[in-house]
């Protein structure tokens, strides 16, 4: 078992662009926060944490998630267009004891990779010991980039361990429309900072209608090359959020196009792209990281401990506070979700079958995570039903 898991590394990190990106990562990193990387990333990872998993699997018969999104607060410095967090009725907070509790068990687990989304995880800067102290596991943590001062700066130049990403939309059209005025020239900031202290970061970006070709385009991507970025991670737009914008959500043929568009010049590039959302259109794909839908293979934990297939579905039938994690992700709910991904075919399920979803949220009767979990897929179902095919 642990010589599959060593072969399975080591056809990832063999990838053109992978190795790439390693080259990349080991001219930034010291020798201690190198080190502190391979086995976070690496070892744990791609190597421990899936023969755990597969122990664990067998014996109760369910795929234990890959990794774990947490929010540790809903609150953020801004307000963006669409934003999944913003429909919860209040600003919530994790407590730092809750959130190394839900760490630890993952660990149990073999969950060896763990984001921290929000709200903006930089408003709640006492978990940054927690993420210190647990350099085994593989932080990725998602950030608008605007609140990056010497403080985080530090934290971040001795943790080799935790990747952080930089949340923009496209150039300053595209960004500042979906996040504000003046976000794209913070964020550029940000970018100079990280990339003058040899941080290695990537940008994170939404896709939909109105940016997909500005996204896709070789521009955009050689001056993100430039300003320092080791990764991009592309995720389509969904319909979760307090206020939606179902007109700007992609048709899957528009889709696989972006996706075709950015296999076609990845070979260019010494930065890593990874997309989530997708159907692969190549088989394998050129690049390894293309990951389609991955509902139920990972899942979202929010403040109050609410744990969703993903932070698109914003449905839970448990509290993670409440039951641990293990009778989580072996719950029928769960089981049920996990098969719907891969029955059609790793696409986004909340965006191309929400009937599907809508169906296993009612005879499970799970339960919205917010007052418009309900209300917003009805709508976004009403919308996909007037849509012509």
């Amino acid at each position: 078992m642990i010589i599959k898991s060593a072969q399975r590394a080591f056809i990832l990190l063999t990838q053109r662009n992978v190795s790439k990106f390693y080259s990349g990562v080991r001219k930034y990193l010291p020798k201690e926060r190198l080190k502190d990387f391979e086995n976070a990333w690496g070892l744990n990872n791609l190597i421990k944490g899936p023969r755990i998993r597969k122990k664990f699997g067998k014996k109760w018969g369910v795929k234990i998630p890959t990794h774990i999104d947490i929010a540790p607060t809903t609150r953020c410095n801004l307000k963006c267009r669409g934003c999944y967090s913003s429909s919860h009725e209040s600003e919530e907070d994790m407590t730092v004891e809750n959130f190394e509790k839900i760490i630890i068990e993952a660990k149990e687990l073999g969950i060896f990779q763990i984001a921290i989304l929000g709200g903006e995880p930089f408003l709640r800067k006492d978990i940054l010991p927690v993420l210190e102290k647990h350099k085994d596991i593989a932080f990725r943590l998602s950030t608008n980039g605007t609140l990056i001062d010497a403080d985080i700066l530090d934290f971040l130049k001795k943790s080799g361990h935790v990747f952080v990403f930089l949340s923009l939309e496209g150039f300053e059209e595209e960004t500042d429309f979906w996040r504000g005025d003046g976000i794209y020239r913070k964020v550029q900031k940000s970018m100079r900072l990280l990339k003058q202290k040899k941080i290695p970061f990537g940008f994170s970006a939404v896709i939909h209608k109105k940016n997909k070709d500005v996204l896709m385009s070789e521009e955009f991507l050689d001056h993100m090359e430039r300003m320092g970025n080791r990764l991009g991670l592309f995720f389509p737009y969904g319909s979760s959020g307090e206020t939606q914008y179902f007109d700007l959500v992609m048709e899957e043929k528009e889709t696989i196009k972006s996706l075709e568009k950015l296999e076609s010049i990845e070979r260019k590039y010494s930065m890593l792209f990874k997309t989530e959302g997708y159907i692969s259109t190549q088989k394998p794909p050129k690049y390894f990281l293309n990951q389609g839908c991955t509902t139920g293979r990972n899942i979202n934990i929010t403040p109050v401990g609410f744990v969703e297939p993903c932070n698109g579905i914003q449905f839970h039938t448990a509290n993670i506070f409440e039951k641990s994690l293990m009778e989580i992700v072996t719950s029928p709910f769960y089981r049920e979700i996990y098969s719907c991904t891969f029955k059609i075919e790793r696409r986004c399920v909340i965006i191309h079958e929400a009937e599907q979803i809508h169906e296993i949220i009612q005879n499970h009767n799970a339960v919205g995570s917010t007052p418009t979990s309900l209300p917003n897929l009805h709508r976004f179902l009403d919308v996909r039903d007037q849509t012509p095919t």
